[in-house]
């Protein structure tokens, strides 16, 4: 049976005997949701939250729901999303490879990229939540990395914060030149 999934769940990627990797739920995109992993590492039979949560965020990625929904990745608490969190920007394509767009984490907000921008940023892909559990083994050393991990890594020049928040003006107006790559 499935349960209802929330921006702000903390949920547990079990590794070997009773350790597991802190996740959480950072944010949505249409069916899918944005997922982040952290550093520190905790028990699954008395878990913490709060310390692994503060601790940098090794992975972020766009997944299906299908671990969580199905319990294989239990959901232990709720807690707000930190503001910090690398959600990213990324690149689209508007009728011709010529005419590349920045768009927000959430798709709602659009600008013309610069030439550097449509060269670094990636293009929004949605993965199986299997790929994400085996980056997060691959990097503890329990089975071997896949160059597909490093686009799960965060590239922090790319995030929507710092491409659309950093330009925008007092009433969400963007500012010409501003919060760019250049």
């Amino acid at each position: 049976m499935s349960q209802r999934l929330a921006v702000g769940d903390v949920f547990l990627i079990p590794l070997e005997g009773t350790v597991a990797t802190v996740g959480q739920i950072v944010s949505t995109y249409l069916s899918a949701y944005f997922l982040a992993t952290f550093d520190e590492i905790t028990e699954t039979d008395s878990p913490l939250v709060d310390r692994p949560l503060a601790s940098p965020v090794v992975f972020i990625a766009l997944a299906l729901d299908a671990k969580l929904a199905l319990g294989h990745w239990p959901i232990v608490a709720r807690r707000p999303v930190a503001d910090d969190i690398p959600l990213p920007a990324f690149k689209e394509s508007v009728g011709s490879s010529e005419r590349i767009r920045v768009v927000d984490h959430s798709g709602t907000r659009h600008r013309p990229a610069t030439p550097k921008e449509a060269g670094i940023l990636r293009n929004r892909t949605i993965i199986a939540p299997a790929v994400l559990e085996r980056a997060v083994r691959a990097r503890l050393g329990l089975e071997p990395w896949l160059d597909a991990f490093d686009e799960l890594i965060p590239d922090r020049a790319c995030t929507t914060d710092r491409l659309f928040r950093a330009a925008e003006g007092r009433h969400g107006q963007a500012r010409p030149g501003v919060g760019r790559v250049s």
